[in-house]
């Protein structure tokens, strides 16, 4: 069973440096992604909503997921005050 995380974002307005801080602090995590957990795709812009993006997350194992999402929060509370999440699972 394969289950997905669409993960909606508002993001603050950020200074330029402030960007290249969240943009850096992007990267380091996404190299440290569990194996259990994979990021699909990631979009910058949500049009018909009052999100800023949405990332797509692919797991088997709600465990890791929820692991990952503390990680995540941790990571970037300080530019992104809202995240929305809708869970769905995949028919294999």
């Amino acid at each position: 069973m394969i289950f997905a995380f669409l993960i909606f974002f508002r993001v603050r307005p950020l200074t330029e440096a402030d960007k290249k801080k969240a943009a850096t602090g992007w990267e380091e995590f996404k190299k440290k992604m569990p194996k259990d957990v994979a990021i699909v795709s990631e979009y910058a812009h949500i049009w018909g909503t009052t999100y800023n993006g949405m990332i797509l997350v692919e797991s088997r194992d709600l465990s890791a997921f929820h692991d990952f999402w503390h990680r995540f929060r941790e990571t970037t509370r300080w530019y992104v005050p809202e995240t929305k999440t809708y869970i769905a699972q995949k028919e294999e």
